[in-house]
């Protein structure tokens, strides 16, 4: 009978094989998701609603009780906003009080209306501008044009509206909290000290952020806008609520806690059971900024 020969592949080659297999179907796939992450990480990050305009009279509202408030940036950016007044207010000498309301990363100003209602029914103004690229201000979102952009809407609320320091009230939501935050940046020449700042569904750093939400991947050495929330938290001298859900899907709530303790005694860190990321709670927010307003204003 014919004798058999039994090809054996080389050790060389299964090794080959498996280090092509390897490049192929891990390596270059992992490769190039972290390439499109970082060429495409502010379109990732920030995620406008973006309008043709929200002028009061093109929507229809109450011109008595909103108005338009518009700021030019030194780049050329229009940054378009509202100022409300509370219901039973005619004019400024009658709601002496501001909430600067730093809105959270996704949407726009028109659809927090009725958030921005509610906080004026307490007696205080409101004043709310859209972030550069959102809504009908121009421009593209970044950390440090939109860090920028907060110190000069807390340079308008006092040099164009008139309030001092101990009249305003900083509220932030999600991306918000580290844009109020920036005024204590180690870059701003003076330090802001608001009435209470007040912080909702908040993160300690995007960089951490994204170090959970991507364990497998390192995008947190990538991250351009790092929004170091909690390394700028200690320069705040005036108290601060934390308001956190405790079934937030996009913030663990372990980043609120981290946040707090980095404020240390200033800071009063409010659970919220099966609150998620958008809950803004509403009832203890009106309640809080109720407390706010001197005896006489109640």
């Amino acid at each position: 009978m014919p004798s058999t020969a039994t090809l054996e592949i080389p050790h060389r080659t299964w090794r080959r094989r498996v280090a092509r297999c390897f490049i192929l179907y891990a390596l270059v796939p992992y490769l190039s998701v972290i390439i499109i992450f970082t060429v495409l990480q502010r379109r990732l990050m920030y995620r406008p609603t973006v309008a043709s305009t929200l002028k009061v009279d093109a929507l229809q509202l109450n011109a008595d009780n909103v108005s338009n408030v518009q700021l030019r940036t030194p780049d050329g950016v229009t940054l378009n906003g509202w100022l409300l007044k509370p219901p039973v207010a005619a004019d400024l000498k009658d709601a002496p009080w501001l909430v600067i309301y730093f809105p959270g990363n996704a949407e726009n100003r028109f659809h927090r209306l009725s958030d921005l209602k509610e906080v004026a029914s307490c007696g205080f103004q409101v004043l709310i501008f859209d972030y550069r690229g959102y809504g009908d201000s121009s421009g593209s979102p970044t950390e440090s044009a939109i860090c920028g952009d907060a110190r000069r809407i807390w340079n308008f609320a006092h040099d164009d509206l008139g309030f001092a320091d101990n009249q305003i009230v900083l509220f932030g939501e999600s991306l918000g909290v580290a844009v109020a935050l920036s005024l204590w940046s180690d870059s701003s020449s003076e330090v802001p000290e608001p009435r209470a700042l007040i912080l909702s569904s908040t993160f300690a750093s995007m960089s951490r952020t994204v170090a959970c939400s991507y364990r497998w991947f390192p995008f947190q050495y990538l991250v351009l806008d790092r929004w170091p929330s909690i390394d700028r938290i200690p320069r705040v001298d005036v108290p601060v609520t934390i308001y956190h859900g405790t079934a937030d899907e996009i913030v663990p709530i372990s980043e609120a806690r981290a946040l707090a303790s980095a404020a240390g005694d200033e800071a009063t860190f409010v659970e919220i059971s099966n609150g998620e990321h958008n809950d803004i709670p509403m009832s203890l927010l009106r309640a809080q900024l109720k407390e706010l307003l001197p005896l006489n204003q109640n």
